[in-house]
């Protein structure tokens, strides 16, 4: 049901994006007790291997987007894609690598 996923053009290093097979608003009870653990995982994961210091989490429809925000990281929209904290996908991947297979 639950499959993680770095977008192909990220808001931010770290961002995730939970896709659940369905709009969020019609999981049920157990399925919304799965995505809770998973964004849990997730946001344990990024807390230890990236050090944000909060996130931003938004639903649209089917999926979930965890963004991880730095003091003073800005908009990418505004500045041609320059970010405070870079990381590529791959990075993204290789530190988070357990939260794509669990």
């Amino acid at each position: 049901m639950l499959s993680v996923d770095v977008p192909p053009e990220p808001f931010n290093g770290g961002h995730l994006v939970l896709k659940t097979g369905k709009p969020v608003f019609d999981l049920t009870f157990s399925e919304l007790v799965m995505l809770k653990q998973k964004i849990d995982r997730i946001l344990a994961a990024e807390r230890e291997k990236l050090r944000p210091e909060g996130f931003n989490i938004y639903i649209n429809g089917n999926e979930v987007h965890i963004i991880p925000r730095w003091c003073g990281d800005v908009n990418v929209a505004f500045f041609g894609g320059i970010k405070v904290v870079p990381l590529s996908n791959e990075d993204v991947v290789r530190l988070l690598g357990d939260e794509f297979n669990n």
